[in-house]
């Protein structure tokens, strides 16, 4: 039997909202790992010691204290505001990868058909009771509110690395197929068919 290989992405439609967001953000942590770098040139070559050298070392650290954390904080976030997802179906598998700005892939996790327990629409009746209940993780793999021309939001729920998840995904229809193929056909909601 041959391999069976689709993959679709779910791009961030708001292309220009998303590079602003991530080019400021950037820029301000470029900006406070500059200035940590200048505080800590100040503060070797410019600061005259008090005589007391536990508060000569709280007055040349506690500024960068806030400095440097800053920077970090704003690296880290940047990478949350223009994130695009890779679904891949490999015959039976499910891999999950994040890609962000379109330069760093990140590989989330994969799973087999044979973990899901239900696949259906989103918004569905099914879909808002496994919303609620308690002990599922909800995962959501796009950054639209709108799904794009040709795909629609779809969910999946399925037992990864032994913690019961909530995926939603954004995909055409033919992807839910293929990943029907390799399923149980029990999983599908009654909603769905």
């Amino acid at each position: 039997m041959l391999d069976v290989f689709y993959e679709e992405s779910a791009r961030v439609q708001n292309v220009r909202s998303a590079t602003s967001k991530y080019n400021t953000y950037k820029v301000l942590s470029i900006i406070f790992y500059a200035l940590s770098i200048i505080w800590v040139v100040i503060a070797l070559t410019c600061y005259s010691l008090s005589g007391n050298v536990l508060i000569d070392i709280i007055a040349m650290v506690t500024p960068l204290l806030v400095l440097l954390p800053s920077g970090i904080f704003f690296s880290i976030i940047k990478n949350r505001f223009y994130v695009d997802y890779d679904y891949t179906f490999i015959t039976g598998t499910i891999k999950i990868a994040k890609v962000i700005k379109n330069i760093k892939r990140k590989f989330l996790f994969k799973f087999d058909t044979k973990d899901i327990e239900k696949l259906g629409k989103y918004g569905s009746n099914t879909y808002k009771k496994y919303e609620i209940m308690a002990g599922i993780e909800k995962l959501t793999f796009t950054q639209n509110t709108t799904p794009a021309e040709g795909k629609d939001f779809y969910y999946l729920v399925a037992t990864v690395y032994a913690v019961k998840k909530l995926m939603i995904f954004e995909c055409t229809e033919t992807f839910m197929v293929n990943v029907l193929k390799f399923s149980n056909k029990s999983i599908v909601e009654e909603d769905f068919r």
